[in-house]
């Protein structure tokens, strides 16, 4: 009797895991996110009452650690790494590691530089700025009076045309990101300074 019980429990027990076995899920790999970003959200579909156990290297799991979604922060740093997620179901089964590739880009930068001197009269001159990180960049300038935006930029450098100027100006780059939403820093991009020098107060003749 004892050993048709305990044969009973053991058909039970693997009907049960295979029946109730955890079955996590992902979406395509790889995926990408911005280095440094927070509140990315990543989840699967597992059975009611499972336990999951993720690790996310170079990311803070900041919220839903052992649920089936979790919130990360992750590493400013550029680079790839995998999460692994291992669901346990209410029956203590073990279901199949479930693994996504993160590829951290690297955050958009423009940079410029350089000294141009023109004459009071002038058609204007043009300056490069030059990118880093992964386009197709988007990008803001300013002269310090006014403020021009250029998007979807795929030329590395690009050439920005000043027009006609009759004062000194002082160009800086003051916002930039790129098409996957990533946005660097403008901090330490350079200026771009074009002198306009007056023209000479020539006098009239004379005859002696």
């Amino acid at each position: 009797m004892k050993s048709k019980h305990l044969i009973t429990f053991l058909i039970f027990s693997i009907t049960a895991c295979y029946t109730h076995i955890a079955r996590a899920q992902s979406i395509t790999s790889p995926d990408t996110v911005c280095a440094g970003n927070t509140g990315s959200v990543y989840y699967v579909t597992g059975s009611p009452g499972s336990t999951f156990y993720w690790v996310v290297p170079n990311g803070t799991i900041t919220s839903g650690n052992n649920t089936d979604s979790i919130n990360v922060d992750w590493s400013s740093t550029p680079g790839t790494d995998t999460i692994k997620v291992v669901e346990v179901n209410n029956h203590s089964c073990i279901g199949d590691t479930q693994k996504l590739a993160v590829f951290r880009m690297p955050l958009p930068f423009a940079s410029l530089a350089g000294v141009d001197s023109l004459c009071y009269s002038n058609t204007g001159t043009s300056f490069n700025v030059s990118f880093s990180g992964i386009g197709p960049w988007n990008f803001t300038y300013s002269n310090g009076s006014s403020s021009v935006s250029f998007t979807n930029i795929s030329t590395n450098p690009y050439t920005v045309n000043t027009g006609s100027l009759s004062t000194t100006a002082t160009y800086r780059i003051t916002a930039v990101s790129n098409k996957f939403g990533c946005a660097g820093s403008p901090i330490g991009s350079g200026r771009h300074i074009v002198v306009v020098n007056p023209k000479p107060a020539t006098l009239a003749i004379y005859h002696n």
